[in-house]
């Protein structure tokens, strides 16, 4: 059971990593270029998800804060 699970993670990875050279590379119109773009997402991916991740923490603090405060009074 596990065995196919780490297979089909594994395929779900690679069928990505073809699928994003392949846009990268009619973007780029080589290989080499793809490859540039490539390297250059994968650098600023970390940063961009711990921008994105921060911003869902804060989000879900506002939200949170928002329950615990109770229903806004609306003016009558």
């Amino acid at each position: 059971m596990s065995r196919n699970i780490i297979s089909t993670i594994l395929a779900v990875i690679c069928v990505v990593f073809i699928v994003s050279l392949g846009i990268f590379y009619i973007q780029e119109g080589s290989f080499e270029g793809a490859g540039r773009k490539m390297d250059a997402t994968l650098q600023t991916l970390p940063e961009d998800t711990a921008r994105v991740a921060n911003d869902v923490a804060d989000k879900t603090d506002e939200v949170i804060e928002d329950i615990a405060d109770g229903p806004d009074e609306s003016p009558s």
